[in-house]
């Protein structure tokens, strides 16, 4: 039998327990009142009937009452637990939750914040009760949040933004909801707020879009590729036949093969871009990667001198050939050294060294200069397809894309180290280095890094 039912059948007893003591004391005063006639011990004893059924009525409601109060002590102390248990666990819930999760007032003023709110902003929950928004958020970020919860106080209507959060190096984007906290009265009295991280979604959404670039790309690239193949191919026949009018040890001799040269980069460029939007797997083809660098180099010279750029030159020699077509390789090359070219402007030092890894079956290639270097914020989207720090017209945001396509196709690595003038005890430039798989063949012991 549960606690409800035995506390109806209590109250039941106790009211036919006062009723029979009521109606005993009744009795015995209206049999008083005519005892005129009776001695005067059946009176006493009448009274005393009556005194004593009125004790049992009062002793027994004063007892109910009693039982009553330790049995709503009770369940207040059951409840008083359970409002613990719920608090407990929304405290648990709320700490745990890597989300920002705070209140303000109407001013904009902090009234709570969880720990991983305030240790993203490097310190604790205490520390930031009663500040305004102002000293977490930057001034156009408060102003603007400051904004919508003064709309949530005057509506009594949540209400969403996203914003971008800049702490220190970190950059993230938020989705906060804010939500009115309400009286018994529906009065607002503050405004709670949870923000979820959505740079990963923002980035993904970047790259859905990028995506569609490269299928537009694509798209372009095999109309762009014919249009251009045909004048290219006019180009290199004329070339080739201008070649058997000259001696092989003149000068134009010489600059004709330097525009033929060149006429097949430009084919071989578009084939890349082409078979890059295609995500062609590509041919398994092994090449020299010293003499790939010695070709563009000759090609780049000139530039180097006109920029007045000191080149620095250490290749190690026998290395064993390397997994990757040789116009690939040199179009990476390319690449590596026009954005060093473009970073050091004039007076500059490019350094290209190529080594055996610890690794026998890989081969290293550096690239580095001491340019301007790339900003922290930027390094980790030097190579998302279009992303360019150069201004309009300077470049594309491709040429990084596309060798790092390269390199993955022939199952390498290519990373990026860079130091700016605001990097301390550093020295300023960039360094990028290509880890590329040799030809097990070809293995031999060598000078390695």
């Amino acid at each position: 039998m549960d606690s409800q039912n035995r506390l109806k059948l209590t109250r039941a007893a106790l009211i036919i327990v006062c009723s029979i003591s009521l109606l005993c004391f009744i009795l015995a005063i209206m049999r008083s009142m005519r005892a005129g006639c009776v001695d005067n011990n059946n009176f006493i004893w009448l009274q005393a009937l009556g005194i004593f059924s009125l004790l049992i009525g009062t002793g027994s409601a004063l007892l109910y009452g009693r039982w009553r109060f330790r049995v709503l002590k009770d369940k207040i102390s059951v409840q008083s637990k359970k409002i613990k248990q719920y608090k407990e666990r929304y405290r648990i819930l709320v700490e745990s939750a890597e989300d920002f999760i705070f209140t303000v007032d109407n001013s904009g003023c902090f009234r709570s914040l969880n720990s991983f709110t305030a240790a993203f902003f490097g310190g604790v929950p205490s520390q930031f009760i009663g500040r305004p928004l102002s000293d977490l958020f930057s001034q156009e970020i408060a102003e603007k949040q400051l904004k919508l919860i003064k709309s949530v106080f005057k509506f009594g209507k949540s209400m969403r933004d996203e914003f971008m959060v800049t702490r220190g190096e970190y950059q993230i984007w938020l989705n906060a909801n804010f939500m009115p906290r309400k009286d018994e009265n529906g009065r607002v009295i503050s405004v709670f707020c949870i923000a979820r991280d959505t740079t990963e979604n923002k980035k993904l959404e970047k790259q859905l879009v990028n995506t569609e670039k490269l299928a537009s790309m694509g798209t372009l690239a095999a109309g762009v590729a014919h249009e251009i193949n045909n004048p290219l191919g006019i180009i290199l026949g004329f070339t080739d036949l201008l070649l058997e009018d000259f001696d092989k040890n003149s000068q134009q001799y010489k600059d004709l093969k330097t525009i033929e040269t060149q006429g097949f980069h430009c084919k071989a460029v578009v084939e890349n871009l082409l078979s890059f939007a295609r995500q062609g797997e590509g041919q398994s083809v092994y090449c020299d990667i010293n003499e790939a660098i010695k070709a563009i180099l000759d090609v780049v010279s000139h530039s180097l001198q006109m920029n007045d750029i000191e080149l620095r030159l250490d290749m190690a020699s026998g290395l064993p050939r390397i997994e990757g077509d040789s116009r690939q390789m040199q179009q990476v090359m390319l690449n590596l050294i026009n954005n060093a070219v473009a970073a050091m402007k004039q007076n500059g030092i490019l350094e290209i060294k190529t080594a055996l890894d610890n690794d026998p079956e890989k081969v290293i290639v550096l690239v580095s200069d001491n340019g301007h270097g790339i900003k922290k914020k930027h390094i980790d989207k030097i190579f998302d397809p279009f992303f360019t720090t150069k201004s309009e017209g300077e470049g594309t945001g491709l040429g990084l894309f596309v060798s790092h396509g390269i390199i993955n196709k022939y199952k390498g690595t290519i990373r990026c180290e860079s130091s700016t003038i605001e990097t301390l005890r550093k020295p300023r430039g960039t360094a990028f280095t290509l880890v590329l798989r040799a030809k097990k063949d070809d293995i031999i012991w060598q000078e390695k890094f």
